[in-house]
């Protein structure tokens, strides 16, 4: 039910954060888009000077003189058709050289501060005659350059439309004049221009938007994951806490169930007149009293950071340490069979005897908990550390579980809490005393094959 839970907020988180990205996204498209016309606008503007009105008029009428008369003579049939563009084309070359040299000072006159190309080209040529117009350049075809470069279609942006015609022509022009009373002409041209730099310049005027927007998606990312990372920990710990409930409730029901048949037992006439009965039932409170406190003072001290351990160091003996609690453990332990590899020679550690006996009974415990019937203790020292190695041949532990043994109140397996009587403190407890003495745990665990703990322990510890 939880894991369902997690499940629909992660799809509902997930898709909130679409839809946010996709409303930012469509925002800054339209800023964007926004930016780029008045971009262009202001562009254009500050471009005024290559319009047909302002731009120089020698270029212009040269180039009046230059159609009238290609013109004149196509229709007196002088000149082929096939050679009208070629002869256009041909006088096109020296004047547009004139046309940017005239395009290129301009734009450093006025420290024009973007690369702007551009191109005029003439898109449709008509006769007009009262017989039917002749149509000599179609809007359909590619063109004729007139003034500038050619430039890509894909990028270039349209600048203006020029409409020139017989009656247009100057009248000052009297040779022109003349010409064009017995010839009538349109003529259509369009002009574009093409800044290879304009998006950078427009996402140039965006960067401060376009930085709040990338930091408040990624804040939204961070704390949809550091919500989702806190709820997912706030579970693991209440199952934790769950699973610690049940296992502490376990392990009181029993002493306190035995201490109420036995203080309901003294209740009788018949054991209190019986002295040896009456003792009997007395040793078995105070063995279950014991118990319950062994219980309490775990949960008490097993529980503690290794922050919050005060160590009683002193001067002991490796070998006599790990001697003497195997040879115990061994008495207490019949059936578990121990094989000791310790190193011949003897170190001297600066330890807490207690809680470093404590800790390796723990993984001794804990191995024999978890199927283990035969237990290797060896040791070694290496340069500064000295190195205890407890490996048993149990269960084993997975190995999506060994990152987890030595967190508090864990164990390995709660799917069913009472098959291994334990309160999940017992390595955490072992993991925390060595890091107290600045040493450190390791674990080596196949399932199937049993498990293997590495406890390093500083050989000079401050």
């Amino acid at each position: 039910m939880m894991k369902r839970k997690i499940n629909i907020l992660i799809i509902a988180s997930v898709a909130a954060l679409i839809t946010l990205s996709s409303i930012q996204y469509y925002l800054i498209s339209n800023t964007f888009q926004l930016k780029k016309d008045t971009f262009i606008k202001e562009v254009k503007s500050q471009l005024k000077f290559i319009e047909v009105n302002e731009r120089l008029e020698s270029l212009d009428d040269s180039y009046n003189d230059l159609i009238t008369d290609v013109l004149e003579n196509y229709q007196n049939g002088t000149l082929p058709k096939e050679k009208l563009f070629s002869k256009v084309k041909q006088f096109n070359d020296s004047l547009n050289a004139k046309f940017e040299t005239y395009f290129e000072n301009t734009l450093k006159e006025k420290s024009f501060p973007y690369t702007v190309n551009f191109q005029e080209q003439i898109v449709s040529a008509v006769i007009l005659k009262s017989t039917g117009n002749d149509t000599i350049l179609s809007p359909k075809s590619d063109g004729i350059l007139l003034f500038g470069s050619s430039l890509n279609p894909k990028t270039r942006i349209s600048f203006n439309s020029n409409q020139w015609t017989s009656n247009s022509l100057s009248e000052d022009d009297e040779r022109v004049l003349e010409a064009t009373r017995s010839l009538h002409f349109e003529i259509r041209s369009h002009s574009y221009i093409d800044i290879p730099e304009w998006r950078y310049e427009v996402l140039k005027q965006m960067t401060g938007l376009l930085s709040l927007s990338v930091i408040s998606i990624l804040t939204v990312i961070l704390l949809f994951i550091y919500a989702l990372s806190s709820f997912i920990k706030q579970k693991k710990v209440a199952d934790i806490k769950t699973d610690f409930i049940n296992n502490i409730t376990h392990e009181l029901k029993t002493p306190l169930a035995t201490l109420s048949v036995a203080t309901k037992t003294m209740q009788k006439e018949t054991v209190l007149s019986n002295r040896e009965l009456l003792s009997t039932t007395v040793q078995t409170v105070d063995r279950q009293r014991n118990r319950l406190q062994n219980l309490i003072d775990q949960v008490l001290s097993n529980s503690l950071g290794f922050k919050d351990i005060s160590l009683s160091t002193s001067l002991v003996s490796s070998n006599e340490l790990l001697q003497n609690l195997i040879t115990d453990y061994t008495l207490t332990n019949t059936a578990i069979k121990i094989n000791m590899l310790l190193e011949p020679k003897d170190t001297s550690l600066t330890i807490d005897k207690f809680h470093i006996t404590t800790a390796l009974l723990n993984v001794l415990d804990n191995a024999v908990k978890y199927g283990g019937k035969s237990i290797v203790v060896s040791s070694k020292s290496s340069k500064n550390m000295f190195h205890i190695s407890i490996q048993d041949d149990g269960i084993g532990i997975a190995k999506e579980e060994q990152n987890k043994v030595f967190d508090k109140f864990y164990r390995v397996g709660n799917t069913n809490v009472h098959t291994t009587k334990g309160l999940g403190l017992g390595l955490y407890y072992v993991h925390q005393i060595i890091k107290a003495h600045k040493g450190s745990v390791e674990l080596d665990s196949t399932v199937g094959e049993g498990t293997k703990i590495n406890i390093n322990i500083p050989i000079q510890n401050a």
